[in-house]
């Protein structure tokens, strides 16, 4: 860990949002031995509702570690950029409680943020799920940066394994000061503006997630509502209604590219078949969301984010 008086080289924001503690403790264990030359430092936030008499037993079994208290109903890309605002480092990562970083993750995001890209994503590995539910999820929210993949530059980084050059985290709170981090919409605009964006195979985590029908139904029909409302800002009503059509189509193509990515992989066709129906559940929730956004904006989407 750096000193008070020092800038570590690397800080780590861990967003904990009401899961069983369990998981953030493993996150934390898989952190803390990490070696990081130059120093790390770690950042927890939770929201207020979360804080119980367990959390102040972790806080001192992790001495180390900042533990920040978010509103009581902050959505996770609210709490981000918590944690982000506290951060120090020179590099600023940020994963979720449900993921476990590989040996020597922090020196592969170093390694990789010695290149000229100002966000550098990782690989998003599936943990040991039993249920085709949990498969359907994660595919559905994570198969894109499943590996084996290329590395590359790109736009298209995973949320919670993602880490920003401290050149831009103040352009990067401008950003989301009112709604949020969230990351699909800052590295959107990025790389439109033309700023370089990489993803490196070599930063791996495990996302240890158990999912319920809820997500599967209701999170994506939110997600997408907040993103289409999002994306259909500055549209006339004619484009609105195109796009809210053309979303008819969305949960045949979802499927397909779910398929099409295990497929390339060559990894999980099996489990993903044995998931379709819950997959196919994901795609029409989407579908749904993202055209209501199209057409009556976000409504209470973007406080739903989870």
């Amino acid at each position: 860990m750096a000193s008070d008086s020092s800038q570590p080289r690397l800080s780590v924001v861990v967003v904990s949002f009401d899961r069983g503690l369990h998981l953030l403790k493993r996150c934390l264990e898989a952190l803390v031995d990490q070696q990081v030359p130059g120093g790390l430092e770690i950042i927890v936030v939770r929201a207020r509702s979360a804080i119980d008499a367990h959390q102040r037993e972790m806080e001192a079994d992790f001495a180390d570690v900042a533990f920040l208290r978010a509103a009581a109903h902050a959505t996770i890309p609210e709490m981000r950029c918590v944690g982000v605002a506290r951060s120090r480092g020179e590099v600023v990562a940020l994963i979720e409680d449900d993921c476990l970083v590989a040996a020597d993750w922090t020196g592969s995001v170093l390694r990789a943020h010695g290149s000229r890209h100002v966000a550098v994503g990782g690989a998003v590995e599936p943990g040991a799920y039993r249920s085709p539910l949990d498969w359907a999820a994660y595919v559905c929210d994570y198969g894109r940066f499943m590996l084996p993949f290329k590395g590359g530059d790109t736009w298209a980084l995973p949320g919670n394994n993602v880490s920003y050059k401290r050149s831009v985290i103040p352009e990067l709170l401008a950003m989301t000061a009112r709604e949020g981090l969230q990351e699909v919409f800052v590295h959107e605009q990025w790389h439109e503006e033309g700023k370089p964006m990489l993803a490196d195979p070599a930063i791996v985590v495990r996302n240890e997630h158990r999912w319920n029908t809820n997500d599967v139904l209701c999170v994506p029909f939110f997600h997408a509502r907040a993103f289409g409302a999002r994306r259909a800002r500055a549209w006339g009503i004619g484009r609105r209604g195109i796009r809210a059509f053309a979303t008819l189509g969305l949960p045949p193509i979802h499927i397909a590219r779910s398929l099409q990515r295990v497929l390339s992989r060559r990894r999980g066709v099996l489990r993903t078949i044995g998931a379709l129906p819950w997959i196919g559940v994901f795609g029409l929730s989407w579908a749904a969301g993202e055209c209501l956004g199209y057409m009556a904006g976000p409504g209470d989407s973007l406080r739903r984010w989870r």
